[in-house]
């Protein structure tokens, strides 16, 4: 093996259909991509996992690891400022146990949890929400990852029904 053949990602990788939606073209014709979610808009892939009234938790649709969750408020805010303390205090609550599930599920060395608030934060949605990002040992930094894409190995639908069938137990 040479040493081009050790690098981890050698040139770049891609995530089939990725770089079509953050360009626009293959977005569906919405208004809040996240409020279709909420709502079970047919024209959106939904991931949704579990809802509640003040948020509710969605699989990544283009995930940089297995279980890469999102933690969404119902209600249509842009920024962190707008949220209620009561939503405020939901979301964080919601985004630990999260945590705790995805510890039990796919025991990951470590989590990026955060949340992009602007276009030139990164942003490509508008309503707030919560990315919970599980992380493994010898993998590349966050500040790499989003920079670019990587391939996800594992079967998105497999995923989400293993988290569909246990997320109550986490997040009452």
């Amino acid at each position: 093996m040479n040493d081009e053949e050790r690098v981890l990602f050698p040139t770049s990788l891609h995530a089939v259909g990725k770089i079509n939606y953050v360009k626009g073209e293959k977005r569906p014709k919405v208004k809040c991509i996240l409020c279709s979610v909420k709502n079970n808009d047919k024209r959106v892939k939904a991931l949704k996992i579990y809802e509640e009234e003040l948020l509710y938790i969605s699989l990544n649709l283009y995930p940089y690891n297995p279980g890469h969750l999102m933690v969404i408020p119902s209600r249509h805010v842009e920024s962190f400022n707008e949220l209620t303390g009561r939503e405020r205090n939901r979301i964080f609550k919601v985004s630990l146990n999260c945590q705790k599930m995805l510890r039990k599920l796919y025991s990951p060395t470590g989590f990026n949890v955060g949340y992009n608030e602007g276009k030139f934060s990164g942003a490509s949605i508008k309503h707030i929400h919560v990315h919970i990002v599980p992380r493994y040992k010898g993998e590349l930094g966050y500040i790499d990852i989003i920079g670019g894409t990587r391939i996800v190995v594992t079967n998105s639908d497999a995923v989400f029904t293993q988290i569909k069938n246990v997320i109550h137990k986490y997040v009452k």
